[in-house]
């Protein structure tokens, strides 16, 4: 008789982080992915009174695998979890002080696991995003739409053929697969990256561990073979209906993702996406179906996919073409809640949705990251969340020597726009001169000129095209910058968002703040809008376009005006 191997268990880096922060009791599910031993525990979703499928809104592949708890004393583990089920514990204030437990003949028993990192994670595993279109054709009742979304999953098998793009790949039901293709998906990854990525090493970038995607096509038969015994010919029947019928007659976008580790064989491809397939039917159904149930009249939907930080793994929604950001707002609350997410910073509007498209020539994010702190000992606060680095001659535009303030102001557009609150692209200079000018703060002659603009005129600008409130602080001169450490930590820490400085001389950006309160000596990570070369990181770092900056900077007999950008409290 052989010994059942023992199962490895390999939870997210965030999982723990989340269960050891968390201040308050709550219980909930946890999902994964198996492979051949090896459990990866990648998603919590606590326990609320709206019951929905949540895995439909995760990529294929992952499933349920547990639960999870977190109280404030010692659990006594009287909990019925499913058969080989685990279940995740942790005490109100303990951090690393998560406990596994897996049910093993009816009984609870404590068990070691692995953490993995979100590098980790996505050095494992492979995205696998299908795209393409389903027709729905049917009368506009409950039970009519329950039969063509029927209809439509029992075809799959026979009617779908999945294409890989940029190649001469399809896969269908019944298809013989070769000996190449039977490669793993890291292989088959590989040999389709491998000119990318060797340029990519050529450039001296740094270069992060994100999610890789293989991008499928989704298709459709029209044709079929008659010699098939299943295809029955019959005469054509039909039925006078005289009574009046709304009729459907649509097209629904098919966007499915599927998660599968690298070392699956290539071979296993199609009954994956056909999976992926009939989840996301199954997801547009549901929604649909409520939908008519509240007498909704719009039947075009959209799927959204979602990657928010503080998760590091993929969630999809779908929202109807006519619907806001404030009709979502319910349904966006119940997410957060459920995915233990705060309540006041969006996460799962339109304009949060994941880029999949890599910008190769667009401005860098993010750029203060990886720069070492200072040593002034004081209060540290930064910016929050994903910004643009905008700066002079982008885009082949000559603003060298006046487009200063145009450029911080963009990077903060860029903030906004990167974390949700708006859904509109950065203002170009065209578009900020001709606000000022509808606004009647310039005139027309300003559209087109090369003249300066100032905090004032960011304000305006950033009111008008973002509906940003701001806050204005004047400040006499550069050695007085010394005694705004309180405003701009109470800034950083309760806004996140960067700030323009302007007045008598050249603008930059502000991304935060070292402020030592019992010395009073203070540090400003500057963000220079100045630069003239290329999206060098290296460049941008070591030659002090973004770092840290003592009260030297600040030009002592000149003036400074602050754009401060309030950010609103809602999800």
């Amino acid at each position: 008789m052989v010994a059942e191997m023992k199962q490895t268990i390999k939870i997210s880096q965030t999982i723990i982080d989340r269960l050891g922060h968390s201040l308050n009791s709550c219980d909930g599910n946890l999902y994964g992915i198996s492979h051949k031993n090896e459990l990866f525990i990648l998603v919590l979703q606590a326990d609320s009174e709206n019951k929905i499928d949540f895995v439909n809104f995760l990529p294929t592949g992952i499933e349920l695998c547990g639960r999870f708890q977190v109280t404030a004393e010692t659990t006594d583990l009287n909990i019925q979890l499913p058969t080989k089920s685990i279940l995740l514990t942790n005490i109100i204030g303990k951090e690393n002080n998560v406990n596994l437990y897996q049910e093993q003949n009816g009984k609870l028993n404590k068990s070691e696991y692995h953490i993995i990192t979100e590098q980790e994670i996505n050095s494992t595993f492979l995205f696998i995003r299908l795209r393409g279109e389903v027709v729905l054709k049917s009368e506009f009742t409950i039970q009519s739409l329950k039969d063509a979304f029927q209809v439509i999953q029992k075809s799959l098998p026979s009617d779908s053929v999945f294409g890989l793009l940029k190649s001469n790949l399809f896969l269908q039901e019944h298809d013989t697969i070769n000996a190449e293709f039977n490669s793993t998906i890291n292989e088959f990854y590989e040999d389709l990256n491998s000119a990318n990525d060797e340029g990519n090493r050529k450039k001296n970038k740094v270069v992060n561990i994100k999610p890789r995607v293989l991008d499928f096509n989704f298709l459709q038969q029209l044709t079929r073979d008659k010699s098939v015994d299943s295809i029955k010919e019959h005469a054509p029947i039909g039925i006078l209906n005289k009574n009046p019928l709304t009729i459907i007659d649509t097209l629904l976008p098919l966007d499915c993702i599927s998660m599968v580790h690298e070392q699956t064989k290539t071979s296993e491809l199609y009954e994956i996406l056909l999976k992926s397939t009939a989840s996301r039917l199954s997801l547009f159904e549901e929604k649909i179906l409520q939908f008519v149930k509240s007498n909704g009249k719009s039947l075009i939907f959209q799927l959204y996919h979602y990657y928010p930080e503080e998760c590091k793994h993929f969630l999809t929604l779908l929202y109807a073409k006519n619907q806001t950001d404030k009709d979502t707002e319910s349904e966006r609350q119940l997410i957060h809640k459920q995915l233990l997410l705060d309540s006041y910073t969006p996460r799962f509007r339109r304009a949060n949705q994941y880029s999949f498209d890599k910008k190769l020539n667009g401005p860098l994010h993010n750029p203060h990251e990886g720069i070492k702190n200072t040593d002034n000992g004081g209060t540290i606060a930064l910016v929050k969340g994903k910004y643009e680095y905008y700066h002079y001659c982008q885009n082949n535009m000559d603003d060298n020597g006046w487009g200063c303030a145009y450029r911080s102001l963009q990077t903060l557009a860029s903030w906004f726009k990167l974390q949700g609150y708006v859904d509109r692209e950065v203002p170009t200079y065209k578009e900020i001169q001709q606000c000022l000018v509808d606004i009647r703060d310039k005139p027309a002659s300003f559209v087109g000129s090369r003249q300066w603009i100032g905090s004032t005129e960011v304000n305006f600008v950033l009111n008008t095209l973002l509906g940003v409130q701001n806050k204005i602080v004047y400040v006499s001169n550069g050695e007085d910058m010394a005694s705004q450490g309180p405003e701009l930590v109470n800034h950083f820490q309760n806004y996140g968002s960067p700030i323009m400085i302007g007045g008598g001389v050249l603008a930059h950006t502000i991304l935060g703040v070292d402020y030592n309160q019992q010395t009073g000596d203070i540090r400003f990570l500057i963000l220079d809008p100045h630069y003239t070369g290329g999206e060098d990181l290296h460049v941008i770092q070591n030659k002090g376009w973004c770092g840290w900056k003592n009260l030297s900077f600040w030009n002592k007999t000149a003036y400074y005006n602050m754009c401060l950008p309030l950010v609103p409290r809602e999800v």
